[in-house]
């Protein structure tokens, strides 16, 4: 990512949230991420990472890292890939979340964006763990 991309994308994050709620970490090192703390409705907090190592160019992979793992109403640990609860395959006991396929990623996609839409993926998980239902009835398609 560009300084100037970094630039953009801290201040329209720093638009909706407070410093305590993102930081951008790692930089210097082939492993650059975003970090972000967000807020259920139910109050639940949910920290994400982003991984930037090829951002904007290519889909970032976002991970739940708290709490971990994340588990199904069952209580079992969430899938490691699956089409109908939106998870691709996680990384040390964190989910990883679909939210962009490849075929509709482009450049121009802010981290604003990628973060909205875990934030829906998180309420509709947060739906599945008291009704049982697969986030895909919330959702719509996963493209990978």
């Amino acid at each position: 990512m560009t300084d100037e991309r970094l630039k953009k994308e801290y201040a329209i994050l720093q638009e909706i949230f407070n410093d305590k709620q993102f930081k951008f970490l790692d930089f210097n090192t082939p492993r650059p991420n975003l970090t972000v703390a967000l807020q259920t409705n139910s109050g639940k907090v949910y920290t994400i990472k982003i991984d930037l190592f090829d951002f904007p160019n290519n889909v970032p992979d976002a991970f739940i890292t708290n709490p971990r793992p994340l588990t199904t109403c069952t209580g079992e640990p969430m899938p490691v890939k699956s089409h109908s609860m939106h998870t691709l395959a996680g990384i040390d006991g964190c989910t990883q979340v679909c939210h962009y396929g490849p075929r509709e990623w482009h450049p121009n996609v802010s981290l604003y964006k990628i973060i909205v839409k875990i934030r829906v993926w998180l309420e509709a998980y947060e739906t599945h763990l008291k009704t049982g239902e697969p986030l895909s009835k919330w959702l719509s398609s996963c493209n990978y």
